[in-house]
């Protein structure tokens, strides 16, 4: 008996690697994987990109993230009222409403100062010092059923046809594009990181905070001071049934609470990324690397973004009948 697994979230980006839902998960083990994209309001002129709002300080503002979202909340509001159509009703209470913010907010906006650093006093506090977890398992749905292969294959090509010719291959491409943007703001920030965190660190040392430098973990140091208890979500055994349609819920979210020692340092942490003027020159390196990406690939975003643009326009209509 085959076993089909959905889950109701949109499809995740066609990348080589798996997606983190924050970027400082990841500092700890010096590999970064950052997925996005940009457009730049200096070379605008050559390029014929529409420049960035000059209220926004973030030049990738003009990748096409939220015609992303809209472009596959229609792709799934089709494929599920497809399946539903044709035998599977229950794929009928995972439509959505309202597209999802993935891109914007799990891939573009993942590189910034405030995950490296805090946000503020209250930031600090209510995340304390420890790696974020993997985080809840969403949602899912199996289908114990032979047939359901084919009306799978079918609804996602109509699904797909519906939004436009090369609708799916376009999307792929997309977010290629966006993998080779990310990855160039990779490079040329992360290895900067370090060393920025060691001057933090030097500031907590020099007032006498019991932290150790080590470049090597999430903040740049080593404490003895007690850590909150880590969340630990329970293993996934699979599914349950032998035929039907089956839905396993999703995990309930367990927010991390850090210890007050904790909580202190990381106050302490993100005071000195104050004081020595660390988080202004991350800033700034992060705006200036984004530009310098962004003038590299403005041909292929020029040519892409209209298309993109396109296939949204088609999408909202879709989902707003």
């Amino acid at each position: 008996m085959n076993r089909n697994r959905f889950s109701p979230a949109a499809p995740a980006p066609a990348t080589d690697a798996g997606t983190p839902a924050r970027r400082r998960r990841y500092l700890a083990g010096l590999g970064v994987i950052v997925l996005g994209a940009a457009a730049l309001a200096g070379c605008a002129a050559d390029s014929g990109l529409e420049p960035v709002a000059e209220s926004s300080a973030d030049p990738f503002e003009i990748y096409l993230a939220e015609d992303l979202d809209a472009i596959l909340l229609a792709q799934d509001t089709l494929r599920f009222q497809c399946y539903a159509d044709n035998g599977y009703p229950e794929f009928e209470a995972f439509i959505s409403e309202e597209p999802a913010v993935q891109w914007r907010a799990d891939l573009l906006d993942q590189l910034t100062v405030n995950d490296a650093f805090f946000e503020s006093v209250q930031d600090a506090t209510a995340r304390g010092l420890r790696t974020e977890p993997l985080g809840p398992s969403a949602e899912k749905v199996f289908v114990h059923d032979d047939a359901f292969e084919a009306v799978s294959e079918a609804c996602d090509t109509k699904s797909w046809a519906a939004l436009g010719e090369d609708a799916e291959q376009s999307l792929i491409d997309y977010n290629r594009l966006s993998s080779k943007l990310a990855g160039g703001l990779a490079d040329r920030t992360f290895e900067a990181l370090g060393p920025l965190q060691q001057e933090v660190v030097k500031c907590l040392v020099d007032a006498g905070v019991p932290v150790t430098p080590a470049s090597d973990k999430l903040y740049g140091f080593t404490s003895d001071v007690e850590f909150g208890t880590p969340v630990e979500y329970p293993e996934r055994t699979g599914p349950k049934q032998v035929s039907g349609v089956e839905i396993i819920p999703a995990d309930v979210e367990i927010p991390y609470v850090p210890t007050p020692a904790e909580a202190a340092v990381a106050v302490k942490y993100y005071n000195c990324s104050l004081e020595t003027g660390v988080r202004d020159e991350f800033d700034a390196l992060i705006l200036e690397s984004k530009k310098e990406v962004v003038a590299e690939h403005a041909a292929e975003l020029e040519k892409a973004n209209p298309r993109i643009a396109e296939l949204a326009a088609a999408a909202r209509e879709l989902t707003a009948r």
